[in-house]
């Protein structure tokens, strides 16, 4: 099955020299994970790059008392795993599916054999770090600027992307957030008031998004 329109989605796998795509598709391999199921884990040894293609995965972090954090959703067309391809350490966080998943793989010795060959496109995967580090930024820059409710806004406009509906619970969006389930409810609820949401059981449905000057 040609996945290659799911993948053509992300910017990042569009700007790719055609070459580059072509390697990506011709090395990789399709991996199915079922809700709830450990793509990977902190700590673990570098075994890949990953493509969402259908489905849903949580980037989670745990503290030292066992805590689990949702950090972020990644959808079909988003890319994971390419930190620890460039500086050769364990995976830095956790992977978990939040729905049957289907992924694409390609594996270490695929990677390795073609930067060997060629080398130039190691700057391709750079970006794409340097894409996910601005998007960092700027997240931390409105957390600081932005209220409670606008935050909540933002965060569910970004995750929600062409879709629309978002598949998570209020607790999840709140250790986003670094905000109580009980502020993220009332906020959520004042959104939907606002007619900028609709709330479904464990979905949100972004409706508008207004400026948040």
């Amino acid at each position: 099955m040609d996945y290659s329109a799911t993948l053509l989605r992300d910017s990042w796998f569009q700007s790719l020299p055609e070459a580059m795509r072509q390697t990506l598709l011709q090395e990789g391999e399709c991996r199915t994970i079922t809700a709830g199921q450990c793509l990977f884990a902190r700590g673990m040894a570098f075994d890949g790059i990953y493509a969402v293609i259908q489905g849903l995965l949580a980037i989670r972090g745990v503290d030292e008392a066992g805590r689990s954090v949702m950090l972020t959703l990644l959808g079909p067309g988003q890319w994971l795993g390419e930190i620890a391809l460039i500086d050769g350490l364990s995976r830095t966080h956790d992977s978990w599916a939040q729905e049957d998943s289907r992924l694409w793989h390609v594996p270490p010795a695929a990677l390795q054999d073609m930067l060997q060959k060629r080398p130039e496109w190691w700057r391709w995967f750079a970006l794409l770090v340097t894409h996910k580090i601005r998007y960092l930024f700027i997240e931390m820059e409105q957390n600081m600027l932005l209220d409670a409710k606008h935050r909540l806004l933002r965060r569910l406009w970004v995750l929600a992307g062409n879709a629309r509906m978002v598949k998570i619970s209020q607790e999840d969006l709140g250790s986003m957030l670094s905000l109580s389930r009980q502020t993220v409810n009332q906020n959520l609820r004042q959104l939907e008031r606002d007619g900028l949401i609709r709330l479904h059981y464990r979905q949100i449905e972004v409706i508008a998004v207004p400026s948040l000057d």
